[in-house]
């Protein structure tokens, strides 16, 4: 059996968010003592791409392949941009399974949490093409440019206690931050 996902996230020009703006979001007591497969992406801003991406494949001779592009035009910057992203109370406590979590604040922020699983008879390595897929790509920068304002990521201190499997969680708060979670299991009978 062999699995292929590819996820192509494109963003063209985007219009600036008015001088002083304020953006904020928030998620409270949400995915306590879920079980199974939760994915997030929490973003307040502008231009951000976000992706929780899960393969798993079974069989005599599994393989599991991944690639996630992030490609991104121009981003007009603000004046001024407050942005905020929290996650409060006991979110994703006492849960089991796979979560996924991004969560950003300012402008064009990039994320991706990606799962593989492979379950079967013939144990693969993990090659360097997997790993070079590990790595959020973008096809344009800021420049250096600063943007005034206040970026925000916060976590409450009750949120994932007791939490059982894989949580993968990516937090950028400012401007034109990467970040990846990659996990790959690879399982032989």
């Amino acid at each position: 059996m062999r699995s292929f996902a590819l996820l192509l996230l494109a963003c063209g020009p985007l219009l600036a968010a008015e001088p002083g703006t304020r953006s904020q979001v928030e998620l409270h007591d949400s995915f306590s003592s879920f079980s199974g497969n939760a994915s997030l992406n929490q973003a307040a801003g502008d231009g951000h791409q976000q992706t929780n991406v899960r393969m798993i494949s079974i069989g005599d001779q599994p393989t599991t392949s991944v690639r996630v592009e992030q490609v991104r035009g121009a981003i007009a910057l603000p004046q001024g941009l407050d942005a905020a992203a929290r996650i409060q109370g006991p979110a994703f406590s006492q849960a089991s399974g796979i979560s996924g979590i991004n969560q950003s604040a300012g402008i064009g922020n990039q994320n991706i949490n990606a799962f593989r699983m492979a379950v079967g008879v013939i144990p693969e390595s993990l090659d360097d093409s997997v790993l070079s897929q590990s790595t959020a790509i973008t096809s344009a920068t800021l420049g250096g440019a600063t943007v005034d304002g206040e970026r925000i990521v916060e976590i409450s201190d009750q949120a994932f206690s007791g939490s059982r499997g894989v949580v993968q969680l990516n937090q950028s708060a400012g401007v034109g931050n990467r970040t990846t979670n990659s996990l790959s299991i690879r399982v032989a009978d």
